[in-house]
Order: C-alpha cells, then sequence, then structure tokens
C-alpha cells in the first residue's frame, strides 16, 4: 500500500501514480485539501467532475490505511449512491483491481473484516449507527438534497472517531446543513467552490478534458436562463442563488421536483394513473414559442416547443395531441392570437376550454388576476412536493426566475412578461403552459409565504 520509497501516497499521487489519471486544478485543489483539512465543502457547477475526486478520495482513504479502515458514502436516495459516486468507483477500480485488491460489490469495497467501504441511502438516519474505526472518511454526495437528520446522525460518528467528511454537491438551496457548511459554520469547514467558468474547456475555448463542461454549454444556459437567474448561479457558477422575498418557487422545489421525475422513471411511475390534461400556450411575438404540455396527474409527460407557427398549424399540432393522447381537459391560453386557436379547434368540435389569465381570480380578494392565483396554485404543489417536472432545463430556469409582488389592494400580483424581458429573460411560454396544466386542478388556494 505504500509507494516504492514507502511513503504513503498523498491524494494527487495516488490519483497520477497509481490510478494514473489526470485531473484540473480545482480536483487537485479539492483532493489536496483531504490531507489538511478534517472538514471539506465542495460547492460546483454541473459537469466539472465533482463526484470524480470524491471517487478518487474513496480508492485513496482505503488504500493507503494499512490497519482498519472505513468510508461512508451517503447522497438523498439509494438511486444516487449506486449510478452517480459508485458507478464512478467502479470505473476507477476495475483497470486497477489488482493493485486495489479486496472485492468490489455493487456499493461496497471489501478488503476484510475491519477495511471495507459502503455507501448508504440518506432516507433513514438510523442506517449511520453502529460504525466505529480509528480511520474513517464520510463522504456526503449531492449534499445539498441531504436532511439535517441525517447530518445529524453523521455527527454522531464524528465525535467517536476522528474522521474526514467530504461534503459535494451543486448549491441550489438556501437552508439546510450544506449551505450552512459554507455560511454559519464555515469556520469548522475549508469550502471550495467550482465554477464553471473555471472549466479548462471554457478557458481555452476547446475540448482539453472531454466530458467536462464546455464553454459551448455554458453560453447556452446564458442565453436560456440569463445571468440574473438563480439557476444560472447555481448550475453554472456553483453559487448559491440569492433567493429575495419576491421569488415565487424556491431553486431547491424545483430542483427536487425534477429529482421525482427522474426517479418516477425508473420506478415506472411514467404509467401511473391520473387525470390526463393538455395544456396550450400560444407564442405572441416573433422570439416567444407556443407550448403544448400533457400532463398525467401530478407529473408531467410530454412539453413540445413550436417557433414560427401560425394559429391554424399550431390547432392541427393540437387537435394531433388531443386523438392521441384523450386528455379529460384541454386547457388552451387565449389572449390574443390565442383566441384564433381556440375558435379553430372548437370549431372542429373539440372540447377545449379557453383561458384568459388576466380575468378575475375566484379568489378575488387574494390574487389580482388569474394568472397570479394560477402560479400560486404551482408554488403551493411544488412546496409540498406533490408535482414532478422533467429536467428540461427551460423549464426549470423560468420557474426559478418567477417573481411577484402585492397591488394597491394587498393581492397577489406576478411580475409581468415585460419586466421579465427588462431583467434579460425570455417569456416564461413553458411555464405558462405548466400553470395552464394545473390552474382548474384547486378549489382553494392558501395564500402563505
Amino acid at each position: 500500500m505504500e509507494g516504492p520509497s514507502g511513503i504513503v501516497p498523498t491524494p494527487l499521487e495516488f490519483a497520477s501514480d497509481i490510478l494514473g489519471v489526470n485531473l484540473w486544478a480545482k480536483q487537485r485543489e479539492v483532493l489536496g485539501s483531504l490531507v489538511e483539512h478534517r472538514r471539506v465543502a465542495v460547492k460546483s457547477g454541473n459537469g466539472l467532475g465533482k463526484g470524480f475526486c470524491a471517487a478518487v478520495a474513496l480508492l485513496w482513504f482505503l488504500h493507503v490505511h494499512k490497519d482498519a479502515a472505513i468510508v461512508l458514502s451517503t447522497a438523498p436516495t439509494f438511486r444516487q449512491v449506486r449510478h452517480v459516486l459508485w458507478r464512478q468507483v467502479h470505473r476507477l477500480y476495475r483497470p486497477n483491481a489488482q493493485l486495489l485488491g479486496g472485492k468490489m460489490l455493487d456499493t461496497r469495497w471489501e478488503i476484510s473484516d475491519d477495511r471495507y467501504a459502503m455507501g448508504l441511502s440518506a432516507e433513514t438516519a438510523d442506517q449511520f449507527q453502529g460504525f466505529h474505526s480509528p480511520n474513517m472518511l464520510i463522504v456526503v454526495d449531492e449534499a445539498e438534497g441531504v436532511s439535517d437528520e441525517i447530518y445529524e446522525a453523521i455527527e454522531a460518528v464524528m465525535t467517536s472517531a476522528d474522521p474526514l467528511l467530504l461534503l459535494i454537491g451543486n448549491p441550489t438551496t438556501v437552508t439546510g446543513a450544506f449551505r450552512r457548511a459554507f455560511y454559519e459554520e464555515r469556520h469548522l469547514y475549508h469550502n471550495i467552490t467550482i465554477s464553471a467558468l473555471d472549466s479548462p474547456n471554457v478557458q481555452e475555448g476547446k475540448t482539453v478534458i472531454p466530458g467536462l463542461t464546455s464553454a459551448r454549454w455554458v453560453e447556452e444556459r446564458r442565453e436560456t436562463w440569463g445571468e440574473d437567474n438563480p439557476i444560472y448561479r447555481a448550475r453554472v457558477l456553483g453559487e448559491f442563488p440569492d433567493q429575495g422575498e419576491d421569488t415565487l418557487i424556491g431553486l431547491s422545489d424545483v430542483e427536487e421536483a425534477a429529482q421525482r421525475w427522474a426517479a418516477g422513471q425508473e420506478d415506472g411511475a411514467a404509467d401511473a394513473p391520473g387525470e390526463v390534461v393538455l395544456a396550450v400556450d400560444v407564442a405572441r411575438f416573433g422570439s416567444d414559442r407556443s407550448v403544448i404540455l400533457r400532463r398525467q396527474g401530478s407529473r408531467v409527460m410530454e412539453v413540445r416547443t413550436f417557433r414560427d407557427m401560425d394559429t391554424m398549424q399550431l390547432a392541427g399540432w393540437v387537435a394531433a395531441a388531443i386523438r392521441e393522447t384523450s386528455p379529460e381537459r384541454v386547457c388552451v391560453d387565449e389572449i390574443g392570437v390565442g383566441a384564433g386557436v381556440v375558435d379553430r379547434l372548437k370549431e372542429q368540435g373539440y372540447p377545449i376550454k379557453g383561458i384568459n389569465v388576466a380575468r378575475r381570480a375566484s379568489q378575488e380578494r387574494i390574487f389580482a388576476n388569474l394568472r397570479a392565483e394560477g402560479y400560486w396554485r404551482l408554488k403551493e404543489l411544488f412546496a409540498s412536493g406533490e408535482i414532478a417536472i422533467p429536467n428540461d432545463h427551460q423549464l426549470m430556469g423560468e420557474l426559478a426566475a418567477l417573481r411577484y409582488s402585492y397591488d394597491s389592494q394587498g393581492r397577489v400580483l406576478m411580475e409581468s412578461k415585460e419586466a421579465m424581458r427588462q431583467r434579460g429573460l425570455p417569456s416564461p411560454d413553458k411555464a405558462d403552459a405548466l400553470m395552464l396544466a394545473f390552474l382548474e386542478s384547486a378549489n382553494k388556494t392558501r395564500l402563505w409565504t
């Protein structure tokens, strides 16, 4: 387990000399910090290799400790444990299996009874009880999604040994233990931020490291979300979102809804029963998109967009979607040119519900108009975890950018599309279609912030 000179390799030496992998600057910073710091917290944008770092750290720690050693890794769900971090572990282990030794299982690497690594889901705290070793590393992947209860269980392990703790995640939350590691508790942690702008591929404007975030991806996200969007700060810059009091739907709620959708794909929830609803948002300007969105129950099944399409063409696409999916309800935005789509579909005998969101709300003492009421309904669905949406970058960005205020009568009022354009944001066409899809599914809407 020692190098040729008898010296135990550092994580960087282990990566280069034993695993034979090349690291970029931020990855070297993360692994190098494990030698000097007991707690390390890493917040990162997307596609920057933070999970790869964690896999190297896991293999290194168990390899260099000759006697007893335990590595525990966790993530919010077992699916994430198995398919994210441990997939990386397997890829690094396979070509070096003879040198590293032990037996590699699905989410467990066993060298001896008291030298092993294993993955645990962060669903119940009692899974973390009973682990004792003089040498211990705890890796928390997707750390932003792990509950405070699990962090408390991890702290209990920290008191019974002198382990290393590595937190890695996307900074999408405005509360919780991962965020506290960079604010209230930053004196306990060595903090590292990895921005996509630091990526060698972005710096050089070409592919230097295959698979790492590219300059093109960053520019696409800038155009899609806008630099002022909380999701751009989190997924590109690796910074926690500046979520003001006027933010309608928290970025963490949007991210969790996308995670529920992904988990449902694996669990077969895509075929779950529920009311089928089609919602259509009709483009008004050249840069806007018409959107046909289909949901089944609380799960968004499909989002289709169309550009530069006249009302007759769009009506044809909606008619085809109706014939294909047999929805219980079809809601079409009838403001402006949308009225033409509604009229054409009704003329053909389709049961269409035209909706003008500028009209008064059913609870007009609380909401300035139907648009505000519909979006507040969405806020409740996201906050309560009752909705699942695909990992659609445009949809998620639009939802995270929504703001609200109050009118002179104290009623909820959504930020206008014109005001959003002045902030450099595109029209929230997909978000509007989502709002229409759930508009009539609630009896009463609670008012809370």
